[in-house]
């Protein structure tokens, strides 16, 4: 006849105990959840992250330039033209006019090129 009234208590002794430890815990991790969703640590969170972007594209952007750079003088040498000074930089520079046919219809108003001010064609 004892053992029953003392499962009884074992019983009702584990589930409030249980359900105080889970009723602490939820607590704590609402307190924790509101820190970190306060204004003011979700405003420094955003400066870092925005940093790190900053940092981020700055790497990538100079990865990009040296690749770019190293195609180019690839494509120079495959072209035959001097490493440093294309064509067009020699142009350019040296006042040359390209032989183009486009390049100097355009200097005379020809090839689709409208004068100023005038107004633009609908297609």
């Amino acid at each position: 006849m004892v053992r029953r009234p003392l499962w009884l208590g074992a019983g009702i002794a584990l589930g409030v105990g249980g359900t105080l430890w889970a009723e602490r815990r939820v607590r704590r991790q609402v307190r924790r959840a509101a820190a970190l969703l306060s204004p003011m640590v979700a405003g420094s969170e955003a400066v870092q992250a925005a940093r790190e972007m900053g940092s981020t594209m700055r790497d990538a952007l100079d990865v990009a330039r040296a690749e770019r750079r190293r195609r180019e003088a690839e494509l120079w040498r495959r072209l035959g033209e001097p490493e440093g000074e294309p064509e067009a930089v020699r142009l350019i520079a040296g006042g040359s006019e390209p032989s183009e046919p486009k390049a100097r219809a355009r200097r005379r108003g020809e090839a689709g090129t409208r004068a100023r001010g005038a107004p633009r064609r609908r297609r």
